[in-house]
């Protein structure tokens, strides 16, 4: 299917700039923070673009970057397999809804360290649904702001492109005849993002075949399975078991397999959406050879399960 593009008029539509410091270690930290604030711009961008719910792919192209202090300057850009769509969008409206809303993110996290709730996130999707409005782009005026869940995913790419950077760097956003400066003293944890989202934890046991992909050797870390087409991740709780085969009384090849007990832990947000599933083996109850054919030691195989 042929995909229509369209450019946003005039020049750049925003930007950010580094003010690195000079002298230092590690000179690529400034380009990986540009590739991680890119990819903040895209995967904020696609989620921005489901409020309004319209039939339009957002993108970006690079405009210019300019040297002394590195500033990057991005401009949006919109693709649709209807070329009517295109046409009858107000982009420059569009546009500015996602600046503005990127701007309302990292405003957000510049009067704060952490979060500690998602109810802090209330202000923001209501500032996000209320410049959604101003675009004007469905007739019955029905817009739904990003979920918690996708503005957090938003907030820690943002996060994690600035820790790419030294303590002495700054990080601007560039928008309008704005200049804001990012702050860099937000952090929040991976496992605090996620335990923020949990509504509803779902236990449940079954007994699985999973086939070994990559056994874990120091004792300190998940194993790698394979269950169809799927990998999995596992931690094994089974310390008998882990005992004899650290010893060397039980033997795993390239194919083998373990028919086991499995604990499986699901949990979902407010609105039903899946967050995690964890993996534990709470008890080994066979190892399954492959066929003689498959066989190679797990620890001369370097590629298994690839």
């Amino acid at each position: 299917m042929v995909k229509y593009l369209i450019l946003s008029p005039g020049r750049a539509d925003f930007g950010f700039k580094i003010e690195f410091a000079r002298d230092t270690e590690d000179p690529s930290r400034v380009f990986r923070a540009l590739s991680k604030l890119i990819d903040f711009c895209q995967f904020t961008d696609k989620n921005l673009i489901k409020t309004l719910d319209i039939e339009l792919e957002p993108d970006l192209l690079l405009e210019d970057i300019q040297p002394g202090s590195i500033i990057l300057w991005l401009k949006n850009i919109f693709k649709s397999e209807n070329e009517t769509t295109i046409k009858n969008f107000n982009i420059k409206a569009i546009i500015v809804f996602l600046v503005e809303s990127k701007s309302s993110i990292i405003n957000f996290i510049n009067k704060r360290s952490t979060i500690n709730s998602t109810s802090e996130l209330l202000d923001l999707k209501n500032k996000i649904k209320s410049l959604a409005e101003k675009t004007d782009v469905k007739k019955l005026g029905i817009y739904t702001p990003p979920t918690d869940k996708d503005l957090l995913s938003s907030i820690d790419k943002l996060q994690s492109a600035s820790s790419e950077l030294q303590e002495a760097d700054q990080l601007y956003y560039l928008f309008g005849s704005s200049n804001w400066l990012i702050n860099r003293d937000f952090s929040i944890s991976s496992d605090s993002r996620e335990n923020l989202l949990v509504e509803e934890t779902v236990r449940s046991e079954s007994k699985m075949i999973l086939k070994v992909k990559k056994p874990d050797l120091l004792g300190a870390s998940k194993w790698e399975f394979k269950h169809g087409k799927k990998t999995i991740d596992a931690k094994i709780n089974d310390l008998e078991w882990l005992k004899k085969f650290k010893q060397g009384e039980i033997t795993l090849a390239s194919g083998y397999a373990v028919k086991a007990q499995v604990e499986i832990v699901t949990q979902y947000d407010s609105q039903g959406e899946l967050i995690s599933i964890q993996h534990t083996i709470q008890k080994v109850l066979a190892v399954i050879p492959a066929p003689p054919d498959n066989q190679l030691s797990l620890f001369k195989d370097q590629n298994l399960g690839s």
